[in-house]
């Protein structure tokens, strides 16, 4: 009887330690309420992350959207024709300046392991960054597990590069748009205190003329320095909807900027050996185009 015993033991040890990625010492010693939630948030991360990469990737529909905006008319009136206003609309959000009017407007819906995000894509405010995202969206570019690898706190969160590396390589970089927010220090505020780079903003990072490509930022605070000047930073698209700005409150900023590098994901993706070293790090790990309307 002892004998099976030592020998069942093993075994069970070395399944939880692979089905956890952490060492049965390491699991025993969560015995603090504050440890346990930290314990069971990367239990659901992992689940959640292994649960993706078991999905096909043939087909633009792979993942079970459910995103509570599910047509352009689900988007409230502030939501469709945003304007500048002294008082905020239904997303507790102002406009420093009217954008950009009419034109057609892309409903996505994004999956990460935060919650989800319904993002409205106008495509006259910038119509070559929209058109580069609805092409990366239809190519199921964030299916291959997008890390959220820069997340500051009020500040912003960046990411863009594939989980595969492979798919990297066929996105080249591309011209600017002109920018509609009013540029240099003077326009950081307006007459009313709204900054200038509002909350749910999305824009391309980059590191100068026309050096767009694949990675993006989104606003998880109102702030006066960004879209400024650099031409890269002209707003495409902005979140909408409560749903969306409780998963913006839920992304993981605590690696701030000391995150996973670029070098890094470029090498590996989001490789294993990166979910270890960052375990509580968000991905975005699916977006569709749910609806489209042209005005």
């Amino acid at each position: 009887m002892l004998i099976i015993l030592f020998c069942i033991v093993p075994f069970w040890v070395k399944l939880i330690e692979k089905s956890t990625g952490l060492s049965i010492i390491e699991t025993a010693n969560y015995e603090s309420n504050a440890a346990a939630l930290q314990l069971n948030e990367k239990l659901r991360k992992k689940s959640f992350i292994t649960k993706i990469d078991e999905r096909p990737n043939n087909n633009k529909d792979l993942c079970s959207i459910t995103c509570s905006y599910k047509s352009i008319s689900d988007l409230s009136q502030a939501e469709r024709y945003p304007v500048a206003s002294e008082i905020t609309d239904n997303n507790n959000r102002r406009h420093m300046i009217d954008p950009p009017k009419d034109g057609k407007i892309s409903l996505v819906c994004c999956e990460t392991t935060a919650g989800y995000l319904s993002i409205a894509v106008h495509h006259n405010w910038a119509p070559l960054g929209a058109q580069r995202f609805i092409e990366m969206v239809r190519n199921s570019y964030f299916s291959t597990k997008v890390a959220l690898m820069r997340c500051v706190q009020n500040f912003i969160c960046q990411f863009g590069i594939a989980g595969d590396p492979s798919v990297n390589k066929h996105y080249r970089n591309f011209q600017d748009d002109p920018n509609w927010l009013p540029e240099g220090p003077k326009h950081r505020k307006n007459e009313v205190g709204v900054k200038r780079f509002a909350k749910g903003y999305f824009a391309y990072a980059g590191a100068g003329k026309n050096s767009r490509s694949t990675q993006f930022i989104v606003a998880l605070g109102d702030n006066e320095r960004l879209g400024g000047g650099s031409p890269w930073e002209v707003p495409w698209g902005e979140v909408v909807g409560a749903e969306s700005y409780e998963t913006l409150a839920k992304i993981y900023t605590g690696y701030g900027e000391k995150g996973p590098t670029q070098g890094l994901l470029n090498r590996e993706g989001s490789s294993p050996e990166v979910m270890k070293k960052f375990p509580h790090l968000d991905y975005m790990t699916c977006c569709v185009v749910v609806d489209e309307s042209e005005a």
